[in-house]
């Protein structure tokens, strides 16, 4: 191109299409809705970003453990896809809960709008943990597997750790 050629316009938004776009906007997610300690915990899976997963330490009058933090698919024009299944190796029971109006509720899947994060949270829907066969403390972490259906699986590092860092 020439010194003095013109450039063309409105060619910058479709770069973010490419697998180094992707992950540009996997860094940002992650800087916005992240604490800095978190950002090592970040995974992806296509257009799918999953977040610092975290729960917070077992206490027996929860009956089970919750798991928290952010999911989105980065990509506005991919279409919705459905986490339809999580596993762990610490409890014998996963399942998707809410609690709304006092009532709790337990999904059987969960939808990922394109570029609208969801996230898993206290007030909201979460991911619950039940029939624990190793109660894990502050500090400690386990794996969960995340099933987006046809979209694949995807397993993650859950750290257990207080809520004053979220």
């Amino acid at each position: 191109m020439n010194e003095g050629a013109a450039r063309p316009r409105g060619r910058g938004v479709r770069h973010f299409r490419t697998p180094a776009g992707s992950a540009f906007i996997a860094l940002a997610f992650s800087a916005l809705f992240l604490p800095a300690s978190a950002a090592a915990h970040s995974y992806t899976l296509g257009d799918i970003a999953v977040g610092h997963l975290w729960s917070p330490p077992f206490t027996a009058s929860a009956e089970g453990l919750a798991v928290y933090g952010p999911i989105a698919v980065l990509n506005k024009e991919a279409p919705a896809h459905q986490i339809v299944g999580v596993n762990s190796t610490i409890s014998g029971k996963v399942r998707f809960r809410s609690a709304r109006d006092g009532a709790e509720q337990w999904p059987p899947a969960l939808v990922l709008a394109p570029g609208r994060p969801l996230s898993l949270a206290p007030w909201g829907v979460h991911i619950w943990l039940s029939d624990l066969n190793r109660v894990p403390s502050a500090g400690d972490s386990f794996d969960l597997t995340l099933d987006f259906g046809k979209s694949g699986t995807l397993t993650v590092k859950v750290v257990v750790e207080t809520a004053t860092g979220h």
